[in-house]
């Protein structure tokens, strides 16, 4: 994982989804093109407790405390030149500030991986051993708009699927559920077509690029908007996999009713693996929401060595999921009054360790332009153990340490965030 700081779920799966009003300011205007430019920024400051890592970072020599900060900031440029040509370009500036070594850090800021893009605009502004400044262009997309079809050319941030906690289809720019920077996802570089065949169906082809080490992504998604259900079907090659999948949600008065699949081949093993699926529910009200998820086979190990060796896997590495075991249910919900005040909460339950994390929040929003939240991220389960008698000189990291819970090993973290749009 590439993360320096934590956060805390809550800010995804509650407060990330509440609607902002966008500021922004108007750079010109004419009879056939426009401009405008937005900005936000998202700052955090944490203090976080090894906790179930304890024992790992006395003997490696790391504190087991440690004070964390970082920032997000996004300039969005967007351009109309015609009724069928737009463009948009994000700078975004990222800030990060740690005294905790990158291999503890599990949860939380820039954890949601971004492809190794063939063509990288990321640059170093400042780097060392606590703290990193970089510079990225994450949107650089033309978009096209033809009779019969709009065409996106560039990086851009794609989303397929319904879950919301335990995401499925979600394979091409997905947000780790303890991400900080929950208003944007990371821009693929992709070629993208989407057609609108009636006013009922919509189809859409992506060719993406992983890097010059990983194969390209050629997928395809149909999906049906009735009524009360929406319905969808797709395909696709993703790193070394071949999937199909689809989905289904249904809207019935406040209750939203959800449940998604994917069976998987394996191209490397020349046989199917264990598929994914997500079922759920969601309430939402005028001023509170509440959702329930089921998820089957996040990496699909067992609990102990199996989880010590796939933190090290490529699959968790790229993003294609964020959770280790099989079986997981999921728990969220939030108040939210017309004064500003909002308090959010939920848990995530790794039903076979069995541990558990909860992510209580409160936040307080002005205007739609600035909030200011604080919460914390607590993990419960037998923590992480190393054995080290017996242990050769060349023995790996996975070799000598048991990881009883997945949640167990996570640290405790207790966070203050502002979030503002200009």
């Amino acid at each position: 994982m590439n993360s320096k700081i934590f956060a805390v779920a809550a800010a995804v799966v509650l407060f990330g989804a509440i609607p902002h009003a966008q500021a922004g300011w108007e750079l010109w205007e004419t009879d056939e093109s426009a401009g405008r430019l937005g900005a936000n920024l998202q700052m955090m400051s944490a203090y976080v407790d090894l906790g179930g890592l304890s024992e790992v970072a006395d003997v490696a020599g790391f504190p087991t405390e440690a004070g964390l900060a970082g920032a997000v900031g996004r300039l969005e440029w967007s351009a109309e030149f015609s009724d069928w040509l737009t463009l948009d370009v994000h700078n975004r500036l990222v800030w990060q500030s740690s005294t905790l070594p990158e291999e503890l850090l599990f949860q939380g800021f820039e954890v949601s991986r971004g492809d190794d893009r063939r063509f990288s605009t990321e640059y170093d502004l400042l780097e060392n051993d606590t703290l990193r400044l970089t510079h990225d262009l994450d949107r650089l997309v033309v978009g096209l708009y033809f009779d019969l079809f709009d065409v996106y050319l560039g990086r851009q941030a794609i989303r397929w699927g319904v879950s919301e906690m335990f995401t499925v289809a979600d394979r091409f720019a997905p947000l780790s559920p303890f991400e900080l920077d929950t208003l944007q996802r990371r821009g693929i570089d992709a070629a993208r077509v989407v057609s609108h065949l009636t006013p009922d169906v919509e189809v859409e082809m992506v060719v993406a690029d992983r890097g010059e080490d990983e194969p390209l992504t050629i997928a395809g998604r149909a999906e049906y908007f009735g009524v009360n259900f929406d319905a969808y079907g797709g395909f696709g090659r993703f790193w070394n996999r071949l999937s199909a999948m689809g989905g289904v949600s249904y809207l019935s008065g406040y209750w939203k009713f959800y449940g998604e699949g994917e069976a998987l081949f394996n191209l490397d093993e020349s046989e199917l693996d264990r598929p994914r699926a997500t079922a759920g529910a969601q309430r939402v009200a005028a001023d509170w929401v509440i959702g329930l998820e089921y998820h089957y086979n996040g990496f699909g190990v067992n609990p102990g060595d199996d989880y010590a060796q796939a933190f090290g896997s490529d699959e968790l590495a790229r993003g294609e999921t964020y959770f280790l075991g099989r079986h997981y249910a999921g728990l969220n919900g939030g108040y939210f009054h017309e004064s500003g005040w909002g308090f959010a909460g939920g848990a995530i339950l790794n039903v076979v360790d069995p541990g558990v994390v909860i992510f209580p929040s409160v936040q307080y929003e002005v205007e739609d332009r600035f909030s200011v939240s604080a919460g914390a991220y607590v993990g419960f389960g037998e923590s992480a153990e190393l054995d080290l008698s017996g242990a050769q000189p060349d023995a790996e990291f996975e070799d000598v340490i048991s990881i009883p819970s997945e949640f167990g090993a996570a640290s405790d973290l207790y966070f203050l965030q502002m979030t503002a749009f200009f």
